[in-house]
């Protein structure tokens, strides 16, 4: 269940890494489907339609979450979109952006494109009313072909993803930022 928790994190703060030597740029058809991807996150960040983040989390991560919880793909998504909106009822996100015009552009060893992409998220406590910023870039990777987009700005996070996902583990990562707003 610890590792669902961390899921509430990821749509809360949704945050990540910094950069790589190498930069390319995407094919047309990777854009569109990466900005498609964006614009239907930031959609769904904004009207709390959990399935769609959830369906954001790539393939190999959601199984590996799966397995360590000892249940299917979708019954864990089911899972998360449930924890999700429980927390919610805690926190309200007063404001969400991915800014997918400055998303920076990178390659992997392998070749395969990445991109992150500046996000900021604003959050108030439903309990004390009090607000964060928080910033960082979202790190938004392929996957046979489609875009998905994670969360890196925990060591864990990083771990996991670079087990999953061997070939992240040249790339260096980033902490967000968190601040009070008044």
């Amino acid at each position: 269940m610890r590792i669902l928790s961390r899921f509430v994190l990821y749509v809360m703060l949704l945050a990540s890494p910094v950069f790589v030597a190498q930069a390319r740029s995407l094919t047309s058809t990777e854009k569109q489907k990466l900005e498609t991807t964006v614009v239907d996150f930031n959609k769904a960040m904004r009207t709390g339609d959990y399935d769609i983040i959830t369906k954001t989390i790539p393939p190999r991560l959601m199984e590996f979450y799966a397995k360590q919880a000892n249940i299917d793909v979708d019954t864990l998504r089911g899972v998360m979109v449930d924890m999700t909106k429980a927390s919610m009822a805690l926190v309200k996100i007063e404001d969400f952006d991915m800014d997918f015009s400055a998303a920076a552009t990178h390659e992997l060893p392998n070749g395969e494109p990445y991109a992150l992409i500046p996000m900021e998220t604003v959050t108030a406590s439903g309990l004390t009313g009090n607000k964060m910023v928080v910033r960082g870039d979202t790190l938004a990777m392929l996957d046979s072909g489609d875009w998905y987009l994670v969360r890196v700005s925990e060591a864990q996070q990083i771990a996991i993803l670079r087990q999953v996902y061997p070939e992240f583990a040249s790339v260096e990562f980033s902490s967000e930022t968190m601040e009070a707003v008044k």
